[in-house]
């Protein structure tokens, strides 16, 4: 037994009230005279002891019933390891509170962070600040942003300072880290307290090892039929962007929660700050839809965008930003042994060309081959090389490491084994095998449309009649890493990709030879050639996906190492970033992409860069998390506290065992109502009768 307020016991001394009244007001009998009836002295005696007996059991009943009433002020409750007139035991409370952008989600009501950090606040009141610690832990967490122990004090101007960001939940994270809090703790009073949301992502990687003597409270904050509509990934083949040339953008929006009727919605694309197209289409929950979009960019250089739908009460997730690189010139130099083992790359190319102003085809021997002469150059092509020569290899693999795109050609007559050894396995993680099927011969394999679903193919294969036919192939054994762009019916890879961290390399199988194959003859020739170049020739580090949360490292082509570089957020934040060298080259590190939009980096006061930046769409998805689920990944312990739900009495109740201040309080009124009862009551003695 405790008294948790152990200050009202001094009301015990009320109790001693009815009694000093009772004796202070008791005097002698005064006696009067009377005439002699014997039958009143007769009556006197046989009732004053009823008299008394009523008065003292009135006089205890009253007494009990203010000692109930200070007891039931006193606030006793029972808790293991304190003394009878204890207050409550110290106490280490770890608040896990949600600041992910699903906490900006605003109903009527107000914003839902709001409403958890008002919650947070009812608890830190209920800390002692002389004995209790508090330790705050963001979700999701962020470098440094543990915070304790701190008093109840400190830890309500952090929360004042805590606003929602545009990250998705980590909350795996978050409860491992508040675990190894709490059993530092050990044997200190502990306590846990998540207020979230309840929004399903992120539960899926709770966990929590069910411990009796930790309550866990889940301080909820969510509503029913919330609805939220996003904006979702944008796929685009910007490799192909030309002035004036359509590109076709396909993305991705959806709708979460709400009615199960489809409703209308607006989806608008934004290029260069301009809307240039919209789009209205049926939202259905849970269901994505896919919206078409053609847009002709209108210059050349850096481009930026986003797609974007109607405002509801999330609007983090309205917006995906994209980038788009629209080249100016597109440089290809086509290497060959000699004039024959280029023909048909250089036809290709050069009609290409007629149609597409932005390339610029050139072609030299291997011999002339060097580094000066491709200094210049977006895109190298080694056609039908049999034996590399170390310089070949070498001005090859600087060319890629430089940022270049390298399209390898097998020759008819390849040494696989040192084009495995001495090109290969620097560029691209593949390498040739045996040779299947026989030059010249017939038929032996076809391109399978089914599993060819790269870009680089897409609408020139839906002609079976006009599938090339290949004689003979090379085998290729590609690695786990590698990308397989295109394969044959049987299989086997036609088309791999090999990515390094700069440039990237395109290796396909055949000979450019007729008795190999009669792919130079096909009509998918000359635009499969012009979308490789392409494809080659943009900077890998370009169309990299960042999320909000990520670090990037840039490659920021003629900036001196020592320039200096500043790094822009879409809120107009400026930071200065460093160059650190990164393997064989200097990559220029963005630390914290907090925000969601274009980051730009700045030399000089030009912008040399841009990338886009976007939050995790997993956290869209507001269906709340149900109690079960809560259980099974907390345990049978956790209490969920919904809004309006009293925390403290929760709290209390957790800490101390359930409280007997109810049960005195009924206690003193059974009491009083018992003395009243008591004290009016006729008497039963029998009256005597007169003589």
């Amino acid at each position: 037994m405790q008294f948790l307020n152990p200050l009202a016991l001094v009301g015990l001394a009320a109790a001693l009230v009815p009694l000093a009244i009772h004796l202070l007001h008791r005097g002698k009998p005064r006696e009067i005279a009377f005439s002699n009836l014997a039958f009143l002295r007769q009556l006197h005696q046989s009732r004053m002891r009823s008299v008394r007996l009523r008065q003292w059991l009135v006089l205890l009943l009253r007494m009990l019933a203010l000692v109930c009433l200070a007891l039931a002020f006193a606030r006793p409750a029972l808790q293991q390891g304190s003394g009878l007139l204890g207050g409550a035991r110290p106490t280490t409370a770890v608040l896990l509170i949600d600041h992910s952008y699903s906490t900006r989600y605003t109903p009527p009501g107000g914003r839902t962070f709001d409403h958890l950090r008002r919650r947070a606040d009812e608890v830190l009141s209920l800390l002692d600040g002389s004995h209790d610690e508090v330790y705050l832990v963001p979700v999701p967490l962020q470098a440094g942003s543990v915070v304790g122990p701190i008093s109840g004090e400190a830890a309500r101007q952090l929360l004042g300072e805590l606003a929602p960001g545009e990250t998705a939940n980590g909350l795996g994270a978050a409860l491992r880290q508040a675990r190894s809090v709490l059993d530092a703790r050990r044997p200190q009073h502990r306590e846990l307290y998540l207020f979230t949301d309840l929004a399903r992502p992120g539960w899926d990687e709770a966990s929590w090892a069910t411990d009796p003597d930790l309550p866990v409270f889940v301080v909820a904050s969510s509503g029913p039929d919330r609805t939220n509509r996003y904006a979702g990934q944008v796929h685009l083949a910007d490799w192909l962007a030309a002035v004036g040339q359509p590109l076709m953008l396909e993305a991705v929006v959806g709708c979460w929660g709400g009615p199960p009727e489809a409703e209308e919605t607006t989806v608008h694309l934004y290029v260069d700050g301009e809307r240039v197209q919209q789009r209205r289409v049926s939202l259905q929950a849970g269901v994505p839809v896919r919206v078409e979009f053609s847009v002709a960019p209108r210059r050349n250089g850096r481009l930026t965008g986003f797609i974007e739908v109607e405002d509801d009460a999330l609007n983090a997730d309205n917006r995906w930003y994209f980038t788009l690189h629209v080249p100016e010139e597109i440089s290809v130099v086509i290497a060959g042994a000699d004039v024959r083992d280029t023909y048909y790359a250089r036809r290709a190319l050069n009609a290409a060309a007629s149609g597409d102003a932005t390339l610029s085809i050139s072609s030299i021997r291997f011999d002339e081959l060097s580094r000066e002469r491709v200094a210049d150059a977006d895109v190298l092509i080694l056609a039908n090389i049999e034996t590399p020569t170390s310089q070949l290899a070498r001005v090859a693999r600087e060319f890629a490491a430089g940022g270049g795109g390298v399209l390898i050609v097998p020759g008819t007559g390849a040494d696989a084994a040192r084009l495995n050894r001495e090109l290969l396995a620097d560029l691209v993680p593949a390498s040739l095998a045996t040779v299947s099927g026989r030059p010249g011969g017939t038929a032996l394999v076809h391109l399978d449309t089914a599993r060819t679903t790269s870009h680089l193919f897409e609408g020139l294969l839906r002609d079976h009649d006009d599938s090339p036919a290949f004689y003979a192939t090379f085998k290729l054994t590609a690695q786990q890493q590698l990308s397989v762009l295109a394969r044959f019916d049987d299989g086997q890879p036609a088309l791999v990709e090999g990515r390094s961290p700069s440039g990237h390399v395109l290796l396909w199988s055949t000979p450019f030879d007729l008795a190999w194959s009669d792919v130079p003859l096909r009509g998918l020739f000359v635009p499969l050639m012009q979308r490789m170049v392409r494809y080659l020739a943009q900077p890998t580090a370009h169309g990299q996906a960042y999320t909000v949360g990520d670090r990037a490292w840039r490659r920021l082509a003629g900036v001196d190492i020592d320039a200096r570089v500043e790094v822009e957020s879409p809120s107009g934040r400026r930071l200065v970033v460093q160059s650190e060298r990164v393997g064989s080259e200097r990559l220029w590190k963005v630390p914290d992409l907090n925000e969601a939009g274009i980051w730009r980096l700045r030399a000089g006061g030009d912008v040399i860069d841009a990338f886009a930046v976007n939050i995790d769409i997993v956290e869209a998805d507001l269906t709340p998390v149900t109690s079960e689920e809560i259980d099974r990944r907390l345990g049978d312990h956790v209490q969920i506290l919904e809004t309006g739900e009293s925390l403290r009495e929760s709290v209390n109740a957790a800490r101390f065992g359930r409280e007997l201040w109810r049960e005195l309080l009924v206690l003193a009124g059974a009491l009083l109502l018992l003395e009243l009862w008591v004290a009016r009551s006729p008497s039963s003695a029998p009256a005597p009768q007169a003589a």
